[in-house]
């Protein structure tokens, strides 16, 4: 029987690793916030391409999430975090060489297949390595604060490397360091999967990605090209076949990649939906508004990248500290503050003009940073308590596709809104200026508004269930 240093020493081990590779995956999500106006004009990408560079990773991520954290749970975390390990650093790689938008695409979509692996494993292991309470409240919220390490790492990185190189270089040195941690995690981690294995679900995991590839594609393409064409209604139309077929499927399915069943417990749904509106309210916005202070205030790539710190340090730094917030609040009331206090900050950035510049932003994007360290601890903690311990991976992979999803629909959102709202400002005679700020400030506004509503959402759903999950429970969902 293991000695408990030894224990202490795996668990530690553990959560370095699984830490350490969850931050690998946030740098390569938020990488081309400094790097995309340098790539845009190499490759040729207009707003539609310029949108799909941003959203396909969150596509790989939202279409994999629950796939892999099922698998995980079946063939085994480890087995299934290495191989995860190993195809993320190809598709960085193959990003490296990209010669056109679509190949580029196609390969931060592989990264997020790969990365969908390794977030829904990696909180999996942190999971098993530590017994629930104020351990497991620590090692979720290093978890959380991984994702805002790698988030505050990727922009700055990116650009600085691309600096003395390209963007191409950047995804080389990333795609490297993927395949160079495949040695310390396969003699670090301990394997662990569910107590009883089921069979594989091929075409329930097909059709999950298959209906949110085109539901993304239907928002891409429809806020690009107008909503009435023929491509996203199309998409549209798919989607609902293919997501009313997966639902149909799982519920008839004996070992569903997800189990719908779980939506009908309102704190799952609570859960979810707080990692949707994380996706959309924070991440979208802050996956173009880099891009958009070296537009709208002509600064540096560099510099953009500088400016995106009050807002990723602080998360970073907020979710390092959480645990102690973990001890006097509820997954719940820590969720619905996180959001309140994003769409705090949301507001406090608004009131640009002509003559703003980024230092305008940076309060806002603290605050901003606060929230979002809250929600990275709270809803890592919220995913693995809502469900039964042999369905972790699956509910750590539902969390992270709720998230992701939201980010992949929520770019074009902001991208869409930011175009139409200047186009309008110039249409009316407003200088170019002022009509990029214009359209700042009422973007700001509904970013902040959807933040709220899904406070509230979350102060209604999320609530501790009764009674607890009991042995009759965890065996019918099991």
């Amino acid at each position: 029987m293991p000695e408990p240093e030894e224990d202490d020493a795996r668990s530690r081990t553990t959560l370095r690793v699984a830490g350490a590779a969850t931050a690998l995956v946030l740098v390569a999500f938020t990488m081309p916030l400094g790097l995309l106006a340098t790539i845009a004009p190499d490759l040729t990408a207009g707003d539609v391409g310029r949108t799909w560079i941003l959203s396909s990773m969150s596509v790989g991520l939202a279409g994999a999430l629950l796939v892999a954290g099922s698998l995980a749970d079946d063939l085994g975390r480890r087995r299934v975090f290495l191989a995860g390990l190993t195809v993320f650093g190809v598709g960085g790689l193959v990003a490296a060489a990209a010669p056109s938008v679509l190949v580029l695409a196609l390969a931060r979509a592989l990264q997020g297949l790969g990365g969908a692996a390794l977030l829904a494993t990696s909180l999996a292991l942190i999971a098993g390595a530590f017994p629930a309470g104020p351990a497991r409240v620590h090692a979720t919220g290093v978890w959380g604060a991984m994702i805002g390490l790698g988030i505050a790492a990727g922009p700055l990185v990116g650009s600085l490397i691309a600096e003395v190189g390209s963007w191409r270089t950047a995804y080389v040195v990333l795609g490297l360091l993927s395949l160079a941690a495949l040695a310390p995690g396969a003699r670090g981690l301990v394997e662990s999967r569910a107590a009883e294995r089921r069979p594989l679900d091929p075409v329930g995991a097909v059709l999950l990605g298959a209906g949110l590839t085109a539901l993304t594609t239907g928002v891409v393409q429809g806020n690009a090209a107008g909503w009435g064409g023929a491509l996203p209604v199309a998409a549209f139309a798919a989607t609902v076949v293919l997501l009313a077929g997966f639902a149909a499927w799982e519920l008839r399915s004996a070992a569903p990649v997800f189990d719908v069943r779980l939506l009908a417990r309102a704190g799952f749904t609570g859960a979810l939906i707080g990692s949707f509106v994380l996706g959309v309210a924070v991440l979208a916005f802050m996956s173009y508004v880099m891009t958009w202070m070296h537009v709208a205030f002509g600064t540096s790539i560099v510099g953009a990248a500088v400016w995106g710190l009050p807002w990723s340090v602080v998360a970073f730094l907020v979710s390092m500290r959480a645990r102690v917030l973990g001890r006097f609040l509820t997954p719940r009331a820590q969720t619905a503050i996180g959001l309140l206090v994003c769409a705090v900050g949301l507001v406090a950035m608004r009131g640009l003009d002509a003559g703003s510049g980024p230092a305008h932003l940076a309060p806002g994007l603290a605050i901003l940073g606060v929230g979002t360290g809250l929600l990275n601890a709270a809803l890592a903690q919220a995913a693995v308590t809502v469900v039964p311990p042999s369905r972790s991976g699956m509910g750590a992979g539902a969390n992270n596709t709720a998230r992701y999803l939201g980010a992949a629909l929520g770019v074009p959102l902001v991208v869409g809104l930011l175009r139409t709202g200047t186009a309008d400002r110039l249409a009316d005679g407003q200088a170019a200026a002022a009509a990029a700020t214009g359209a700042m400030n009422a973007l700001l506004l509904v970013v902040a508004g959807i933040a709220v509503a899904g406070a509230l959402l979350v102060l209604i759903l999320l609530r501790p269930a009764r009674p607890r999950v009991t042995p009759a429970t965890e065996k019918a969902l099991a």
